[in-house]
């Protein structure tokens, strides 16, 4: 090919890429947008008579991003006689909008139940996790990763305001304490502040938690360095080990099984799933 054939070709090729980060960045709505263009590696395997479907999810509310869409129509598609979701979810009740508020594990619950299809937690009990957790490190750090890491998520979703800041920390201190984590202070909110910015980069509060860097925030406990990273490597490694082992029991009961949970945990324990249906 001549040399000005191979300009030619690049500069295409730049302008379709260029035109589909404005299509994906700025036409398409919330984080739905970045989504669309680089997400969606969802697992489907099958073996002697039983399925398993991952639905790759990233984190959202935004009732007007196409995830909850998928989630559906591939719920329609697959029909699953069991349903395994994140974060205790399983036990959700509402309508379909407050649903899509709770976020994607609430959405897939909400469909279950609609269709008479059986839901349960893909995590283990939150007081074993706690329990683990507390036997090797001190419990203000423990609920300092917690909180740090529902901050993040919180940024990351549409419409919150002030009030659901401060009740997040509360109700979340409060729940983490009553699945047995000893800390004391739970129902005071500068209390829970100090520990929390113990931790952090830029001190956090009602006034300035919608400005802070996500990233940075993430960093504290998400990233190997991190100061918090040792507590949130630890029970994830944990979780990863309990949801492989449950999806193998609960292969034995069920014969399609529709999992909804961050893509990164799928990405981890890929290879153990396919062992499990080969």
């Amino acid at each position: 090919m001549k040399r000005r054939g191979v300009i030619a070709l690049i500069s295409t090729a730049v302008v379709l890429l260029l035109g589909a980060v404005y299509y994906f960045g700025f036409t398409l709505s919330g984080e739905n947008r970045w989504y669309d263009l680089f997400g969606g590696s969802d697992l489907h395997l099958s073996s002697q008579g039983k399925e398993l479907y991952w639905f790759d999810v990233h984190h959202s509310n935004d009732p007007n991003a196409s995830i909850f869409g998928r989630i559906e129509n591939t719920f329609k598609e697959f029909r699953p006689d069991l349903v395994l979701v994140e974060g205790g979810y399983n036990h959700f009740e509402g309508d379909r909008d407050k649903a899509i508020y709770e976020g994607e594990s609430a959405f897939a619950a909400w469909l279950a139940k609609q269709n008479g299809t059986a839901v349960e937690d893909i995590e283990p009990p939150f007081g074993e996790q706690i329990a683990y957790l507390q036997s090797k490190y001190p419990a203000e750090d423990i609920l300092a990763m917690y909180l740090i890491r529902q901050l993040t998520s919180l940024r990351f979703m549409s419409d919150v305001s002030r009030s659901d800041f401060e009740e997040m920390l509360l109700d979340q201190s409060r729940f983490l304490v009553g699945s047995g984590l000893r800390v004391a202070g739970e129902d005071s909110l500068e209390h829970i502040l100090r520990i929390v910015n113990r931790f952090l980069p830029q001190p956090v509060g009602a006034d300035n938690w919608e400005q802070l860097d996500k990233r940075q925030m993430a960093a504290v406990y998400a990233r190997e360095g991190g100061v918090l990273y040792p507590i949130y490597n630890d029970i994830y490694l944990f979780r990863n080990i309990w949801l492989v082992d449950l999806i193998g029991r609960m292969r034995g009961h069920y014969d399609r099984i529709f999992v909804v949970m961050g893509g990164q945990h799928l990405e981890d324990t890929r290879a153990r799933l396919k062992e499990l249906y080969p």
